[in-house]
């Protein structure tokens, strides 16, 4: 019986929660394309090559409601996959403090909650639409006095 353990220590969410720019300089910013993100590391897909181990600044605006939060961090590359010409590259951050890395985990978190509790209403579920329509009022009689 082969034995299965999650290593994750954070839940990962799609990219749908916020937007990220790269930079190796801090000079030169580019937006990537994020295939997930969680409060450990983000997984993104590029068409220039990077090592194994290059350092990176991240500019991670995350979408939260009505929310949207900023935050500057720091990681490394720690693995690099090829598909299909498509390069993807796994990153763990350094140096992110406890507050970041716990809202970024909520975020991500409530995010989750919400996409797994909607589901598809059917008409058997008793959910029905109303729609309330203005009276039209006739014209009022002036009375002059």
């Amino acid at each position: 019986m082969t034995y299965f353990a999650e290593r994750r220590k954070y839940q990962r969410c799609t990219s749908a929660v916020c937007k990220t720019l790269m930079s190796t300089d801090k000079k030169r910013w580019t937006e990537i394309e994020l295939i997930d993100v969680s409060a450990g590391g983000l997984k993104f897909t590029s068409k220039n090559t990077y090592e194994v181990d290059t350092p990176l600044n991240f500019n991670i605006c995350v979408y939260n409601m009505l929310s949207e939060f900023n935050m500057s961090l720091e990681g490394r590359i720690t693995r690099m996959e090829s598909e299909k010409g498509v390069l993807s590259y796994s990153v763990k951050f350094d140096n992110i403090n406890k507050y970041q890395q716990i809202q970024l985990d909520e975020i991500i978190k409530s995010k989750i909650t919400i996409k797994e509790s909607i589901k598809p209403v059917s008409d058997d579920d008793g959910i029905y639409t109303f729609f309330f329509l203005p009276r039209i009022r006739s014209k009022r009689i002036k009375s002059y006095r």
